[in-house]
């Protein structure tokens, strides 16, 4: 049985705790969409994006679901095809779950980064090709194992994914504040909130979360 500190959502709690202060000053989105289905062509323009950061779980699908939802398979295949785009995914999933997600998207790098004594490792996954970085300094000292959104770090390793698009012309999509919206907001990249796919896929736990995300949402400074 996995223990309970390595269970995802406990491990993101756990890792964005001590940042709630700092992350709680930029949760404000740039954009707010009930879903990817709005996010269209004269959006993308208007803020001169060339690169998509994607959260999964709760964005794109219900929690571990195997294919993107119906009602957003066609917008999300429509971004995804734009080659003027291009995409990297950044998801707080578990070592299985993300090698599923290289299945469920073949063609879209998926990030995953560690503390380790030595340094910071990122992975980057395409496919079945799974590759690892040498050890990078790491600029702070962190707890080591898998980095989880909110950290920077894992931000910073998705914005290089993008093929040297800078932060002003990336965009990061997804359904929660704390740990989608505020650290990209934080590195200047501009994001774009989406409601949650099929919340009740999420255990209750988490479900409690969020809704204690929204409320810390609403008493929050409009300084982004």
């Amino acid at each position: 049985m996995e223990s309970w500190w390595r269970i995802d959502w406990i491990a993101t709690v756990l890792q964005a705790a001590p940042r709630i202060a700092a992350l709680r000053r930029h949760m404000r989105p740039t954009i707010r969409l009930n879903g990817i289905d709005t996010l269209d062509a004269a959006v993308m323009k208007a803020f001169g994006v060339r690169g998509v950061m994607w959260d999964v779980d709760g964005t794109l699908m219900r929690r571990h679901g195997t294919a993107v939802a119906p009602h957003l398979a066609q917008a999300f295949a429509r971004l995804a095809g734009d080659p003027a785009l291009c995409h990297v995914i950044l998801s707080n999933c578990d070592e299985r779950r993300f090698v599923q997600l290289a299945s469920i998207f073949p063609t879209i790098p998926i990030i995953r980064a560690y503390a380790t004594d030595r340094g910071l490792i990122v992975r980057r996954r395409i496919g079945d090709d799974d590759t690892w970085s040498d050890v990078r300094p790491m600029h702070h000292q962190r707890p080591t194992g898998a980095l989880r959104k909110p950290s920077l770090a894992i931000f910073r390793v998705a914005l290089e994914a993008l093929e040297g698009v800078s932060p002003a012309h990336a965009l990061m999509v997804g359904d929660q504040y704390l740990t989608d919206i505020a650290p990209a907001n934080m590195l200047g990249v501009i994001t774009v909130k989406v409601n949650t796919v099929e919340p009740r896929s999420f255990p209750v736990a988490v479900r409690a979360l969020q809704m204690a995300e929204r409320v810390l949402f609403s008493l929050s400074p409009s300084r982004h």
